[in-house]
Parts: C-alpha cells; sequence; structure tokens
C-alpha cells in the first residue's frame, strides 16, 4: 500500500517541461511516453534488474521497461541476506547528496562552532514545528550540528508562507529575517530573484511532503521534527 500511495504522490505532482531523449550507453532509450507525462528526464541508466531502467526525473526516482513503454512504481529490494536492502533508496540518497550541493550557496546558514556535520533542513516559518527547531537551534549547533535552510511552503507557491520565505530569501540579513518571521515579527519589504520555486521543486523532488524535513550527508531524509540527540544519533549511525 505504502508503495501505491508513493507512486500516487509522483504523479500528482507533474510539471509540464519537455526534454530530449536520454542517451544511455551508446544508444536512446525512448523518453517521448514520460515526457508526454509531465516528467523532465535528468538521467536514464539500467537498474540492478535486467530490462529495467533507472530514471531520475524532476520527480525523483521511477523505473521504465518495454523501451520507455512501461512505467513501474515502487522500488527494488535485494532479498539475498539476512534483511532486505532497498537498492532504490541508496539511488535516491545519491541523487539527494548531489543536488544539494546545488543549492549549498543559497541556503541560510547557521553554522556550528566545531561542525562535525551539516543537515539541510526545509522550512515554513508558519509551521509550528519549524519554529521549535529554530528556537531550540542552539541545541544543534552546540552538538556540532550546522543547519542549512531551504524553502519549502507548505502550502505550494502561493499564499503567507510563499511570501514570507520571499521576503526572507530577499533581505539583507536573512538569518534575522528567519528568526524575526518565527517570531511573528513584521519584516520590512524585500524583493530579488528569489530561489524559493526552485528550492520548492527540489523539496518535491526530494519526496518532501510536510516541514521540518532534514536531509542527512548520507542523503537519508528524515521527516518531521527531530530534537539534537535524536539527530545526532542518526548522523553517526548513517556514517
Amino acid at each position: 500500500m505504502k508503495q501505491l500511495v508513493l507512486a500516487a504522490s509522483i504523479f500528482g505532482l507533474l510539471a509540464c517541461s519537455p526534454q530530449g531523449n536520454a542517451q544511455l550507453n551508446d544508444r536512446e532509450l525512448d523518453t517521448q511516453y514520460l515526457e508526454n507525462m509531465g516528467f523532465t528526464i535528468e538521467s536514464v541508466k539500467p537498474s540492478s534488474v535486467t530490462g529495467l531502467y533507472e530514471v531520475i526525473t524532476n520527480q525523483g526516482l521511477i523505473y521504465v521497461a518495454d523501451d520507455g513503454k512501461k512505467l513501474i512504481g515502487g522500488r527494488i529490494y535485494d532479498i539475498t541476506g539476512s534483511e532486505p536492502v532497498n537498492l532504490s533508496e541508496e539511488v535516491v540518497k545519491e541523487m539527494r547528496r548531489t543536488d544539494v550541493k546545488t543549492v549549498a550557496d543559497e541556503a541560510i546558514v547557521y553554522q556550528a562552532e566545531d561542525e562535525a556535520y551539516v543537515v539541510t533542513v526545509f522550512t515554513d516559518p508558519t509551521c509550528g514545528y519549524c519554529r521549535q527547531l529554530h528556537t531550540n537551534i542552539d541545541s544543534y549547533l552546540n552538538k556540532g550540528i550546522s543547519i542549512h535552510y531551504l524553502a519549502w511552503p507548505r502550502s505550494g507557491l502561493q499564499g503567507s508562507g510563499y511570501e514570507q520565505l520571499k521576503t526572507i530569501w530577499c533581505s539583507a540579513d536573512k538569518g534575522a529575517a528567519l528568526t524575526a518571521a518565527k517570531s511573528d515579527k513584521r519584516l520590512p519589504a524585500a524583493s530579488c530573484d528569489d530561489p524559493i520555486a526552485k528550492h520548492f521543486a527540489l523539496g518535491n523532488k526530494f519526496g518532501v511532503r510536510g516541514t521540518p524535513s532534514m536531509v542527512l550527508p548520507s542523503g537519508e531524509m528524515i521527516p518531521g521534527l527531530v530534537n539534537a540527540d535524536r539527530l545526532l544519533e542518526a548522523l553517526e549511525q548513517a556514517q
């Protein structure tokens, strides 16, 4: 059932932005059917299952077969060991690790003095749990966990959260503006070529469904609020 829900969420977030066919091992995989559905194709390569191809799109990882004519929802597990291994999750984690680097210079950074880890957090100033995290941010910094904020307006690219995020990222002091917004203080007007839509699209690609969502250096994503002690434990286990 969880896999069916995941597949439905992918189709519900389609965006029209066609590209040309993807190159695959010196031959062309026909991506026209995916493009007709609104997927933007970023990469294609053979999966660990013969005849099945791993496709990274603007909405994350999907699988296709039969020369691009069949779309398969779900995840691939290696069940040869004592415990199933989610091979698809390893692909997704690599995708997140790579993509986070592309927006690193757009993040609002709270850096730990003795930095041991960097955690990227998708945030919305109207989210109560995001405010709770921000109020307690020193507890993360004191454990060597730097917090890099990206924007993910829960109501989409509209509404008060979206407008506040635009103002925050256009402010001269973004950190102060973020703190003010999460404390219900009025923000001075500011406008610029902001990255909010880009961050929102990236969050959707990563599988963000609410805020806060934390992306660890391993590429693992933790949905929801996790206190500093539990987050440090998760970071240590993910190494």
